[in-house]
């Protein structure tokens, strides 16, 4: 580790930190140093994550229970993480729904609402409460989890697309504003990613196929044009949001980082 990747001293929370990308960048973090909070709404979910997320004597994670789409629980959550260490240095915002495929104009009005309520209002609700909390002597970094829909027009998934692409604008507001208080903003796209999540998807897809999951996998990027020839495993997006967290990344705002193995990337 490079002395610019390394946390140590730092206080991270993440949303969403139970599973998936939350989990994923959660281990980063602690890799890197980080005493990290995370975030669920769900109890023995949460605290199940921090008992295989912290395997040592003195306690590096703290789980918290709270719903992103509730103000008040946002708050106690925020003041909770900032307590327990006595600063707030890194927030990762990644908490978001799952949604099934759908067409964007077949979309229940409802569920696209819901959609907005958790991911993009619910980064908002978060990192409103965190920026008084942000260390702003230059440590101060908030990452936000996009996602390649944002950028590219995946079928059947409009909803999430729409979202994502939201995420990115809010990126762009929330960066201009937390600069005067030395807080970078930044935001990762990842693309298809082996979370736990997908992996039952492929499982399933195999099943009704009569395939291999890696054989569904495969047709997914020959479909997508994955310029890596591959899904990215979860510690590669974790990866990404421990950089952009790090001194490495003290000149990085406002942006968002693809990490996608080149699906965004236009074919010249």
């Amino acid at each position: 580790m490079t002395a610019g990747w390394s946390l140590d001293g730092r206080t991270a929370l993440v949303t969403g930190g139970s599973r998936g990308l939350g989990f994923a960048s959660a281990q980063a973090l602690l890799a890197r140093g980080a005493k990290v909070a995370i975030i669920s709404r769900n109890d023995a979910d949460v605290k199940a994550a921090a008992a295989r997320l912290d395997s040592g004597t003195s306690p590096n994670v703290l789980p918290i229970v709270a719903d992103v789409t509730d103000d008040e629980s946002v708050k106690a959550a925020l003041a909770q993480a900032h307590g327990w260490q006595g600063r707030l240095d890194i927030l990762v915002n990644n908490a978001g729904p799952q949604l099934a495929p759908t067409p964007v104009t077949e979309a229940d009005l409802d569920v696209i609402t819901s959609a907005f309520d958790t991911k993009l209002f619910g980064f908002l609700r978060v990192s409103r409460a965190a920026l008084p909390l942000l260390s702003e002597t230059g440590k101060g970094s908030v990452v936000n989890v996009a996602g390649a829909t944002a950028h590219v027009p995946i079928p059947n998934t409009g909803v999430t697309g729409i979202v994502n692409a939201s995420v990115v604008a809010l990126t762009s507001f929330l960066a201009g504003e937390a600069a005067p208080k030395n807080v970078r903003v930044n935001a990762i796209s990842p693309g298809m990613t082996k979370t736990e999540g997908w992996l039952a998807k492929n499982e399933a897809a195999a099943a009704q196929q009569d395939i291999s999951p890696d054989d569904v996998r495969a047709g997914v990027v020959k479909a997508l044009g994955i310029r890596l020839g591959r899904w990215a495993e979860p510690a590669e997006i974790g990866a990404a949001v421990g950089f952009l967290a790090s001194d490495d990344a003290s000149y990085v705002t406002g942006q968002v980082l693809r990490v996608d193995g080149g699906l965004s990337k236009p074919v010249a």
